[in-house]
């Protein structure tokens, strides 16, 4: 299994065997003709400003051109990423659940107030626990709460589409699971166990740490394995990416014990120079960062070979440290970020000021600029091509602030480096054209505000109705998409977006906001 797994992540990642040079720049060729042959998706560096501002977005490992940008609130925590949809799921410094919209180039907040147990594994639904024990779940075509019989403590989103719910009932936990909107309880499981301790989801298993042991359960049938016997009290628990493995930090041990999936059963131990109080393991599974209980360092530890690789210096936040796609370290350093060599730790870049952004590596496709009619990808320009990043970064800001095309159906953003290599755009149907602009200063004159984009008008006036921002009501405006009819809910035009934002705030009602009228 170890000797098959990097094998199996250059083939599902390509972009993880692009040539690094010494001075931290890419093969540019390897990038490019990868690019153009479609082969899987690009690695992407999505720098998020912590208390909001213009989120930028970078082709690893090459940080110093733009090829996206877009407003963000701010940013506490990361939930995920939707690939599909171009959506990030977040949790902003207030504590609120938010979406940053990749294709618009906006954020907006998904609930005001406070969840716990917040999760998004796939960066589209949003799952929480509300003050009152109710699961909920946050979409962008409306809200879906549930009250179980006990109040719920915890909520685990599932691939199959259904959620299992935990609740604290006396002593124990109770586990139900459930196939949302649809309230009835599938399957019911009783644990003597309490939810005080750490708890993971690897696939189809949840893992829940207790005082003396490592609890697993089968999520597809609700069944629990023999518990399996650890030393002391866990504090922490990292699963691999194919769950094949899950690393357990014990309380006073300085040794990680290394639980088998397919055999229930501790397989190996990984000897540490003190005890860990936090585990985090890279998206691809090459390592796991262990955080000692004292002082700002990470001890590295190769996951092929359960290995200790040295420390590196750096501050624990949300974000970093973290692996890169290429196999680098980023740390955080004062207010810097450093790129370590993954094998031997030492310093290859600084990126000076970075460490006022959220770090966030993704895969995704959706930054490739495509040619006008045609589902094609266009490669990104060449690293010897002179672009000019923050005019690049504007113009794509703009450019996505001023579409008026809805999530479900918007393109990706165009890469402004190459978008004189792409051919003209074919004129858009009259009823989905934007408005002209009033002047040509390059200022919007009047901003609307967007709620949803429908495919019955019935649903879209229902929507509609319910939505009244100082006595004004929103309207349904119809529009042609691919040959297909949309309804969209708007309200405005509003004289500026600050005003603009302030009716969607106002609305309670997930929204984004564009130039000009629909």
């Amino acid at each position: 299994m170890r000797r098959r797994l990097l094998p199996l992540l250059l083939l599902l990642f390509p972009a993880v065997a692009c040539h690094r040079d010494s001075g931290g720049g890419a093969d540019s060729g390897a990038l490019g003709s990868r690019a153009e042959a479609g082969r899987g998706p690009d690695p992407i560096v999505v720098r998020l400003p912590r208390a909001g501002g213009t989120a930028r977005a970078y082709l690893f490992p090459k940080l110093d051109s733009v090829i996206w940008s877009g407003h963000t609130t701010s940013v506490d925590r990361v939930l995920g990423f939707d690939p599909d949809g171009g959506q990030l799921a977040i949790i902003d410094a207030k504590g609120d659940p938010a979406r940053v919209d990749f294709h618009m180039g906006d954020a907006s907040i998904a609930l005001k107030g406070e969840l716990a147990s917040v999760t998004s594994p796939s960066g589209s639904d949003i799952y929480g626990v509300n003050s009152k024990g109710m699961v909920v779940r946050l979409t962008r075509a409306g809200d879906w709460t549930f009250t179980p019989p006990a109040p719920a403590r915890a909520v685990f989103p599932q691939t199959d589409h259904s959620v299992v719910v935990a609740a604290q009932r006396g002593a124990g936990t109770i586990l139900w699971r459930m196939y949302p909107p649809d309230e009835q309880l599938r399957d019911t499981l009783k644990l003597d166990i309490g939810l005080k301790g750490p708890h993971v989801q690897a696939g189809d298993r949840i893992y829940f740490g207790t005082d003396t042991a490592v609890i697993s359960i089968n999520t597809r049938n609700l069944t629990a394995a023999p518990s399996i016997p650890v030393p002391h009290r866990v504090v922490a628990l990292a699963p691999t990416p194919s769950g094949d493995r899950v690393y357990v930090a014990t309380a006073g041990d300085s040794a990680l014990d290394v639980i088998d999936r397919y055999t229930d059963k501790i397989a190996a131990h990984v000897t540490l120079p003190g005890t860990a109080s936090e585990l985090r393991m890279d998206r691809l599974g090459r390592y796991v960062l262990a955080r000692p209980t004292r002082g700002d360092s990470a001890w590295v530890i190769a996951v092929a070979t359960n290995h200790l690789l040295g420390a590196a210096r750096t501050r624990w936040t949300d974000d970093l440290p973290a692996a890169a796609p290429d196999g680098e370290i980023a740390v955080s350093v004062g207010p810097d970020v450093l790129l370590l060599d993954g094998e031997t730790l030492q310093p290859l870049r600084t990126i000076g000021g970075g460490a006022s952004d959220y770090w966030l590596f993704i895969f995704w496709n959706g930054f490739r600029a495509r040619a006008a009619g045609v589902d094609q990808p266009v490669s990104f320009a060449s690293a010897d091509s002179a672009v000019d990043s923050a005019r690049a970064a504007d113009s794509v800001a703009k450019a996505a602030a001023e579409s008026t095309v809805a999530p479900a159906q918007s393109a990706p953003p165009a890469n402004v480096a190459n978008a004189a290599a792409a051919p003209p755009a074919q004129p858009a149907p009259a009823a989905a054209r934007p408005a002209e602009p009033a002047a040509t200063s390059g200022a919007p004159t009047s901003w609307t505000v967007s709620f949803a984009a429908l495919l019955t008008p019935e649903k879209a006036r229902a929507l509609a109705d319910s939505i009244h921002v100082d006595g004004a009501a929103a309207r349904v405006v119809p529009a042609q998409r691919a040959g297909t009819t949309i309804y969209r809910v708007v309200i405005g035009p509003y004289p500026s977006r600050e005003a603009a934002d302030r009716a969607g705030r106002d609305s309670h009602h997930a929204y984004w906001v564009f130039s000009g009228q629909p």
